[in-house]
């Protein structure tokens, strides 16, 4: 490991969602060769990294763009940026959803905007934007270059910071990141309003083969949701489920009207449930005879040329 990441070795002992701190170790690599336990929970058959990096191990890899540097090996800030930002007036997948709610405008916060390319669609529609990060440097970039409202979270401790609650709050693809993603769905309610939705984007065990198996394990994920297993910490955060569309992985709460009992984790079926997505996704029998063709097909000096065949064969 190289000696700048000597901190990504700093670990500690999580347990599951529902309490319980054994389960199966189903994968002990992630997609970048990190030793990582992947464990599958036999009381409730959520899935989760056990040997998390320490909180301020976390927060170190999250404020120095480590991980952005993981994701796009190569590649400076500002490239990034430009690249994950949409051309103007684009409606993004993310944004249709929302508008699909029935929502069509209001002061969007999205909680962990990296540079804030996710908010630029909804500005562009003419909403009010907000962004908050750890990551100091895309933040900035952010502000200078796109011209958005971005601020770090340790700004969040400002109580006149937010006058009037969102109507909108993204959480896309940042609740798997929390060590405890409760207390995140939480301090986001706290945020709310009685009308503010809360948008939430996770990879599920639904949508593996999505991802394939190699790639679906990540040192920055440390939750790995079912919708059962996400409906269940939403409702412990105080929050009810307003829609959801499980193949694309989203989920839409709002905080709830009324006392309701807390749904139990345990559940032998969660786990029959989690059990065969996990199957399903680690047999993609289509996705590993490609990845041997493209092996083999390197290890004899022939992929480069078989990629231009194919790219001549499609035009």
């Amino acid at each position: 490991m190289n000696k700048s990441l000597d901190y990504l070795s700093q670990r500690q002992n999580l347990a599951c969602i529902c309490g319980n701190d054994r389960g199966i170790t189903i994968c002990r690599k992630d997609r970048y060769g990190l030793s990582f336990a992947y464990k599958l929970c036999m009381s409730c058959g959520h899935v989760r990294t056990s040997d998390p990096l320490t909180e301020e191990s976390a927060i170190r890899f999250y404020a120095s763009s480590d991980y952005r540097s993981m994701y796009f090996p190569g590649e400076n800030p500002i490239n990034v940026l430009n690249r994950k930002t949409s051309a103007p007036a684009t409606k993004t997948a993310l944004l249709k959803y929302v508008e699909s709610l029935g929502v069509d405008g209001g002061l969007v916060l999205e909680w962990g905007c990296g540079g804030g390319w996710n908010l630029v669609p909804f500005r562009d529609a003419g909403w009010e934007t907000l962004g908050f990060d750890y990551d100091a440097t895309y933040i900035a970039l952010g502000r200078e270059t796109l011209g958005l409202e971005l601020k770090t979270i340790s700004e969040l401790n400002t109580p006149a910071l937010l006058p009037t609650p969102p109507d909108v709050i993204l959480l896309n693809h940042v609740l798997e990141h929390a060590l405890d993603p409760i207390s995140l769905l939480e301090r986001l309610r706290d945020l709310s309003g009685e009308q503010t939705l809360i948008v939430v984007g996770v990879p599920l065990l639904e949508t593996l083969r999505t991802w394939h198996w190699r790639n679906f394990y990540h040192i920055a994920h440390i939750h790995y949701f079912s919708a059962r297993s996400l409906r269940f910490i939403a409702q412990q955060a105080g929050l009810e489920l307003v829609d959801q569309q499980v193949r694309k992985g989203l989920f839409t709460f709002r905080r709830t009207q009324s006392v309701t009992r807390p749904m139990s984790a345990h559940s032998r079926f969660a786990v029959a449930h989690s059990s065969l997505w996990l199957l399903n996704g680690y047999l993609d029998f289509g996705y590993r005879a490609r990845a041997l063709v493209r092996r083999c097909l390197a290890m004899t000096g022939l992929l480069t040329r078989a990629r231009y065949l194919r790219t001549r064969l499609k035009s």
